[in-house]
């Protein structure tokens, strides 16, 4: 999720009530501070969009339910953190890292000789990102946008860039891998996970066509807009990143079971639906007796696809690779 062009300020508070002030290194996407965090204000730049309803709406909510989203979305990311690769030694930028699930995965990956730089739009997930990183020395964090800013090291350039589901938000995608690419150095490379359509991922189309029963207006963006399906056609993918100076891009499909709610039953489930992007679109435009209807019959269709104790559906998504 890209972050809105910061006006750099320097702060040494928690910028979220419950976390704790935490330490990144100097330096880091073009800050010079010392001693303190330097945290990139999203008020200004062409994602702002997309850095408030990060910050002040789907953060909280994804830092809730980070292991329900974690464990929903494992198998995707393990298969892109397989088609990454990373190596002892290797930098890595780790794009809209969101609570830090993968950038400790990849740290892990390159050990202390490495490093790994999360960027992310959403104050509210990097702040929750440096609290489950406090003891990792290899691992700092940036409110950056991916668009537009500096996030590796002038003198310093990544080996390479990876994404769990965090590029499909960008209001120009040329101009973001253009950007990723400049902090990558010549050779190195790219690796992300996305959607597929809409329509072959029943974990959010079926409660996503329930929900538009109960409103005129629309739930998800349309077609190749910002939103969690827009890169759902790999040939648009392909040209947005040979158009931005990526080559040898590969695009391959993967397919693995979707459980919603971790497993914790239907009333989980249920809950993490209803927090997916069309759930969190319905709720601002019905009030609470309709969305509570909405949910009841959500219920009754997540129903029907319990398995073992848990609400499964196949996902299917897009391994990319690419080289600068």
């Amino acid at each position: 999720m890209p972050a809105a062009s910061p006006a750099a300020a320097t702060t040494c508070e928690s910028v979220v009530p419950g976390f704790p002030p935490s330490t990144a290194p100097n330096n880091v996407g073009g800050s010079e501070a010392q001693g303190c965090n330097t945290v990139a204000m999203t008020d200004t730049g062409p994602n702002q969009q997309q850095a408030t309803y990060w910050t002040q709406a789907a953060g909280p909510q994804w830092v809730q339910q980070q292991v329900m989203f974690d464990q929903m979305l494992t198998h995707f990311g393990g298969a892109a953190l397989a088609a990454l690769a990373a190596q002892p030694g290797e930098r890595v930028l780790d794009i809209g890292c969101g609570t830090a699930t993968t950038t400790l995965a990849i740290a892990d990956a390159v050990g202390p000789t490495g490093w790994v730089i999360g960027a992310d739009i959403s104050t509210t997930m990097i702040e929750a990102a440096r609290l489950h990183a406090a003891t990792r020395p290899n691992v700092s964090f940036v409110v950056a946008d991916a668009q537009t800013d500096r996030i590796a090291p002038l003198d310093d350039p990544a080996d390479a860039a990876f994404s769990r589901f965090g590029v499909m938000f960008f209001s120009d995608p040329v101009a973001a891998f253009t950007n990723i690419a400049a902090n990558v150095r010549s050779g190195g490379r790219l690796a992300f996970v996305c959607w597929q359509h809409e329509d072959k991922n029943e974990w959010i189309s079926l409660p996503a066509s329930i929900m538009r029963s109960f409103t005129p207006e629309p739930l998800l963006p349309p077609n190749n807009a910002p939103g969690p399906f827009a890169f759902h056609d790999p040939e648009r993918v392909r040209s947005v990143l040979t158009g931005a100076g990526w080559q040898t891009v590969h695009i391959e499909p993967f397919s693995a079971p979707t459980t919603m709610g971790a497993g914790q039953g239907l009333d989980a489930a249920v809950g993490q639906s209803m927090n997916t992007s069309p759930g969190q679109a319905l709720r601002k435009q019905v009030d609470d007796a309709t969305f509570a209807r909405a949910a009841e019959a959500v219920r009754s269709a997540l129903s029907e696809h319990m398995l073992g104790g848990a609400v499964t559906f196949p996902g299917n998504v897009w391994i990319v690779t690419a080289h600068r």
